[in-house]
């Protein structure tokens, strides 16, 4: 995974590419924090309607996508929503597809204790859900404290998705794909420190709640 990005769209695993990336806090930064990862934008303002030639995030920034994510979950609002795109050198194995831009929206909530929960969304010509499944596959197996990658079909309300759990040194760690409209993917990461979490089948809990929190947009 080349990048995460920071508020919303894609999360890391320690290592991957860039995009919807981030720095939240600590913990929730090193997992999920961005769609893509997006790794940094300067000082300058981002202009959402110029052409694809670097990278850009900011709140409001494509507000049709934001508003496709939940407002809430486990009863509050995020702690940080914003959306923004990535050009094709941020876009890791997205871009052997043919992808240029990706368009993004993310939302965080800091679970405190080194737990953090992620929904994006990402947008792109032609975007299929198994190119964003590379993506994050890709950028798990290449973290360096990353083991026990397992991907598994999931139902997330009429559709089928696909997971990916890992875990990264301390951390239990989820990213779940699901199709979405034509060129639209939804993305739900889960990040649980194993100390305070205690089990996976806590963590797994964790992550029901936020797949019933991504359909109840639908």
């Amino acid at each position: 995974m080349a990048a995460a990005y920071h508020s919303a769209v894609t999360p890391r695993f320690r290592r991957g590419p860039s995009v919807p990336g981030p720095a939240l806090r600590r913990s929730l930064v090193l997992v999920a924090v961005a769609v893509i990862a997006l790794t940094g934008c300067g000082s300058r303002p981002f202009d959402s309607s110029g052409a694809c030639t670097e990278d850009g995030r900011a709140p409001g920034a494509y507000p049709a996508l934001e508003a496709i994510l939940p407002a809430t979950f486990d009863g509050r609002g995020p702690d940080s929503l914003d959306s923004g795109r990535n050009c094709r050198d941020s876009l890791g194995t997205l871009a052997s597809h043919g992808v240029e831009e990706v368009r993004f929206a993310g939302a965080i909530w800091d679970l405190g204790s080194g737990g953090g929960v992620t929904q994006a969304v990402l947008e792109a010509a032609d975007l299929q859900p198994a190119w964003v499944t590379e993506f994050y596959e890709t950028g798990a197996r290449a973290g360096r404290r990353v083991e026990e990658v397992t991907l598994s079909r999931v139902a997330v309300g009429e559709r089928d998705g696909t997971r990916i759990d890992a875990l990264n040194g301390e951390s239990y760690q989820t990213v779940v794909i699901v199709p979405d409209l034509a060129n639209r993917v939804r993305i739900v990461i889960v990040a649980n420190a194993i100390r305070e979490i205690a089990t996976r089948e806590a963590h797994d809990a964790v992550v029901g709640r936020a797949l019933d929190a991504a359909t109840s947009t639908e």
